[in-house]
């Protein structure tokens, strides 16, 4: 099934979510398309549906600005996890070619804003690109339990999914603060991941992987980028959600924005002893390892340990589910 929304009278919708809502009504085990026209669609998407590409055809930019610190009805702050522009709760997804964006901005009074809350499995992201400020990107699922609340709240999830496994290719994701962060095994592939500026440091990553899961974060022959204002040696490569975060770049280059350690504790020791953090690069790992916090990994080895093939090697008898064609 294929739906097509745009402003021109022979679209399907002139709405993102009109489509969706259309579409959770099918049987989700039917796969469905969504082509979109070129514009902006200022809407929160709530997708929960598996069995679909979004697909964007020319410029394409869905935008909100909801924010962790702004109001409910009650007065009560809606936290993190009821911000996302767009939210993803099923299974082999596809998003290609969209531009996803929380403008709420930054500073005290905003908190954190998310522009894609990706709790979805077997998903691919392609020439995507997400812009946010704290918290753009959060890759699920979520922690067993908030640190400081009873619950952490936000969007009602309908699937439970033990792993989230995703591919982010040819993406751009911007950001100041944890902006990549979550329990996800996200396979981050030739993607630009840019900095932007922050009063304080600024953290690319924060996982929160599971203690038992293999992989977390990785990120291959990516591209660590920042804004002309971000000062040398002001961001960290990630600091631990959790205390089993996983997190590793290989062959990636990087601007001098990156600080010269790497990794940060996020102000607890422990963590140094439980989290897998490492950087894989054959032409830098000895200069990197003069610098580097000694508690992670800097080594000009074990590059092929970090293959799609190896990463998603348990997933449905090693089909390779990332390939475009499986969706379309």
């Amino acid at each position: 099934m294929k739906l097509l929304v745009g402003k021109e009278p022979f679209c399907d919708f002139a709405y993102i979510q009109e489509a969706v809502d259309f579409l959770e009504r099918k049987p989700s085990e039917v796969s469905a398309q969504i082509h979109i026209l070129p514009g902006v669609y200022e809407e929160s998407v709530k997708i929960y549906r598996s069995n679909l590409a979004l697909i964007g055809i020319g410029h394409v930019e869905i935008v909100m600005n909801r924010y962790a610190r702004e109001r409910d009805e009650r007065g009560e702050e809606i936290g993190t996890f009821a911000t996302p522009t767009l939210f993803l709760g099923g299974s082999r997804l596809l998003l290609e070619n969209l531009v996803i964006a929380n403008t709420a901005g930054q500073g005290d009074d905003i908190g954190q804003a998310l522009a894609v809350y990706a709790h979805c499995d077997y998903t691919v992201f392609s020439n995507c690109i997400l812009k946010g400020h704290q918290d753009t990107l959060f890759t699920g699922p979520l922690p067993p339990s908030p640190k400081d609340r009873p619950e952490f709240g936000g969007i009602p999830l309908r699937e439970r999914h033990a792993n989230c496994r995703q591919i982010y290719r040819r993406c751009l994701i911007e950001g100041t603060v944890d902006f990549i962060f979550g329990g996800a095994t996200a396979y981050f592939e030739h993607c630009e991941i840019r900095s932007l500026r922050h009063a304080k440091e600024g953290y690319i990553t924060a996982a929160s992987t599971l203690k038992e899961q293999h992989y977390g974060l990785i990120f291959r022959e990516c591209y660590l980028t920042a804004a002309q204002d971000v000062p040398e040696g002001s961001v960290y490569l990630g600091r631990p959600w959790r205390s089993h975060a996983k997190t590793v770049f290989v062959n990636c280059r990087a601007d001098s924005h990156i600080h010269p350690e790497g990794w940060d504790n996020w102000n607890d020791p422990a963590n140094e002893t439980t989290v897998g953090y490492g950087e894989y690069d054959t032409s830098k790992a000895d200069a990197l390892r003069s610098q580097r916090v000694k508690w992670a990994e800097c080594s000009g080895a074990g590059g092929d340990l970090w293959s799609k093939e190896r990463v998603f090697s348990d997933s449905e008898g090693e089909r390779k589910w990332w390939l475009q064609d499986e969706y379309l």
